[in-house]
């Protein structure tokens, strides 16, 4: 009786073992077409159907930005409106902003720390600002600076401790995080003309600049004193910066493209496009480049090669003036954002240079961001209109065991079960 209760026994455990086996496979199966499935309804879902929100304001969007996670959004305005915004990413049909801060002027930029806490902008009354994101209202910056000349473009740091900013008379402003009053520059530094575009790595260690000198320019916060500077055949445009700071990319008016290291000033290499390069950005991990400029069309690289991943054309309602305004890129690159000046905003894979979407707004756009995982996309633009998408990421079924696997493990345990049978029932004299 006791031989008999363990073969029973035995036979029940090792059926255990089969029935997970096989709920594991039903399991894995579901979760692989689910997957699937999911694939295919983002990759051939309308733009409606991905417009998480909407938000008008009283005047164009001069700047968008998003937090690492996506779920805080700042967009700010031109003079007559003069805002920064925030938003969340909670979708509703009649959104409203967390909180607005009316400066005494157009606010050229409003830019967010990865994790949400810090805003810092620049404006048209010639000031430098930091916000924090509290729901606080009235809402008053934490501090300002003063800097004497309008400023076009401001960014602060993935960490939030460093704000580089730059001015229309071509002065570079570095400045940290801390409450002092009055509040003081680390240091600032002139170039020989016009800056648009700046550039920080995410602990503000190393600063990018693009100058309307013909100069693109490299710092280190510990000093104004460039740690390289490259003599461009035309005016730099644009300039975006890897996280750690080890890769550095400009567009400038010559139509090119250059891909710099940290140690060198000489190009890795140089790429020549059709017209200049109006816009540029890199993928946190410095591995794609993505640009867009007045040959009406949008590149993906990859950092170790000039050859150009793929191109898209934007050939919308005014031919040779659709040319891509702004562009934007995950972190690992999996996503590219672009805006452009035929009313469009397009989302694309960088497997392929087919938009997964795009959608037809009412003017030209202005600026967008993406989130770190490529899950949000804000833009904004012309028609005062701030929009907010959502882009449903693949879950990646590289994780689950394969259905192979499944299929061995299962022949196994039936094979180990005959076994069984057979050996414990010769034991106690029961014939098959």
């Amino acid at each position: 009786m006791t031989k008999r209760l363990k073969v029973i026994g035995t036979l029940f455990i090792v059926l255990l073992f089969c029935v997970s086996i096989l709920s594991g496979f039903f399991i894995n199966a579901e979760m692989y077409f689910t997957n699937l499935n999911t694939r295919e309804r983002v990759k051939f879902s309308t733009p409606s159907a991905n417009l998480l929100w909407n938000y008008t304001c009283s005047e164009g969007i001069r700047s968008v930005s998003i937090s690492a996670d996506g779920s805080l959004i700042t967009a700010s305005t031109y003079s007559g409106d003069s805002r920064v915004y925030l938003f969340d990413n909670i979708g509703s049909t009649s959104k409203t902003p967390l909180w607005n801060y009316t400066a005494p002027n157009s606010v050229y930029s409003a830019d967010i720390s990865a994790d949400g806490t810090y805003i810092a902008g620049v404006d048209d009354s010639q000031r430098i600002f930091l916000l924090n994101s509290s729901l606080t209202v009235p809402k008053q910056p934490i501090w300002e600076y003063s800097t004497g000349s309008l400023m076009n473009d401001g960014v602060i740091s993935a960490d939030g401790n460093y704000i580089v900013a730059a001015s229309s008379l071509g002065t570079i402003f570095l400045l940290n995080n801390s409450i002092t009053s009055p509040k003081t520059v680390m240091w600032s530094y002139s170039t020989g003309g016009e800056v648009w575009s700046v550039a920080i790595s995410a602990d503000g260690t190393y600063i990018a600049v693009a100058s309307r000198d013909n100069h693109i320019y490299l710092f280190n916060k510990a000093s104004p004193t460039p740690l390289w500077n490259y003599t461009a055949g035309g005016d730099g445009n644009s300039v975006a910066i890897s996280a750690d700071g080890n890769y550095i990319v400009a567009g400038t008016d010559d139509s090119k493209v250059h891909l710099f290291a940290r140690t060198n000033s000489t190009p890795l290499w140089t790429y020549t496009s059709a017209d200049a390069v109006h816009t540029i950005a890199m993928s946190s991990d410095g591995n794609y480049i993505v640009t867009g400029g007045y040959d009406n069309r949008i590149y993906l690289f990859e950092r170790s090669s000039s050859t150009p991943l793929w191109n898209y054309t934007a050939t919308g309602q005014f031919g040779a003036t659709d040319h891509p305004r702004c562009v934007a890129i995950s972190a690992n690159g999996d996503y590219i954002a672009a805006g452009s000046h035929d009313y469009n905003i397009f989302l694309f894979e960088k497997a392929n240079s087919t938009p997964l979407w795009n959608f037809t707004t009412g003017g030209e756009i202005h600026c967008i961001a993406i989130s770190e995982t490529g899950a949000y996309v804000v833009a904004g633009g012309e028609d005062q209109q701030v929009r907010l998408f959502y882009n449903e990421i693949p879950s990646d079924t590289s994780q689950n065991i394969p259905f192979t696997n499944f299929f061995v493990l299962f022949a196994v345990a039936t094979a180990l079960i005959i076994i069984l049978i057979k050996k414990n029932l010769r034991k106690i004299k029961i014939k098959i």
